[in-house]
């Protein structure tokens, strides 16, 4: 005779809900963190660029704007690094959104699908946060801001240093090679970038994994 004890279904479905909001308040909350990281980098670049471009106009620090490019860089590919937290925390919540929907058998919780039209889709067209289409949510207009002014700002920052070189080279000849290194170094960042964002492969790795444990359906995500 078994000694097992047996527990009822409803205890099951009570501790899955408690499981499954457990995992869902600690998704929601990486959301956050990462988001705010985001914009406080992006504020603070912000200050720190400004501030490095007055240094670069002072004789005793004209040197700084060859700096900036690379400082750009960096912020890009770090608040690129936050995005995917973004992403792969709502890829997570949305799989527990549906689960716990589904153990309701009600749509009690629809953030995702929010997030998903107000922001940007998950399964749907866009790139490192910019939807693919002609009405622009907020986020991806501000993301298309920003991808301007670091833009702008490697391209101007780029013209001072080609001004400065002859007279920084005479002091410090390894600056002779500046353009060769910011041209390598740019294209290796931006060539994983856009294969990273068009491609999306770790995202829809994750959305795989997800799926086959919660049974996700990401078409309207």
């Amino acid at each position: 005779m078994s000694t097992e004890p047996v527990v009822s279904e409803n205890v099951l479905v009570e501790t899955r809900m408690q499981v499954l909001h457990a995992q869902l308040e600690r998704m929601r909350a990486m959301l956050y963190k990462y988001s705010e990281l985001f914009y406080k980098l992006i504020v603070l670049a912000v200050v720190f660029l400004v501030l490095m471009t007055m240094a670069s106009m002072t004789e005793a620090l004209r040197a700084t704007a060859l700096l900036i490019p690379f400082f750009v860089i960096y912020v890009g590919v770090q608040s690129a690094y936050f995005l995917t937290y973004v992403v792969f925390a709502r890829i997570y919540a949305t799989g527990i959104e549906q689960r716990i929907n589904r153990l309701m058998q009600d749509d009690v919780m629809i953030a995702h699908r929010i997030e998903a039209d107000y922001l940007f889709p998950l399964a749907g067209p866009q790139f490192a946060g910019v939807p693919l289409r002609a009405d622009q949510t907020f986020i991806g207009f501000i993301t298309i801001h920003f991808w301007v002014l670091g833009a702008s700002a490697i391209f101007l920052a780029a013209y001072r240093a080609w001004q400065l070189l002859p007279a920084l080279a005479r002091e410090f000849p390894i600056i002779d090679y500046y353009f060769p290194a910011l041209i390598a170094w740019s294209l290796l960042h931006l060539i994983y970038l856009v294969w990273y964002f068009a491609t999306r492969y770790h995202e829809r790795r994750i959305m795989r994994i997800v799926t086959e444990a919660y049974g996700t359906n990401y078409e309207r995500t």
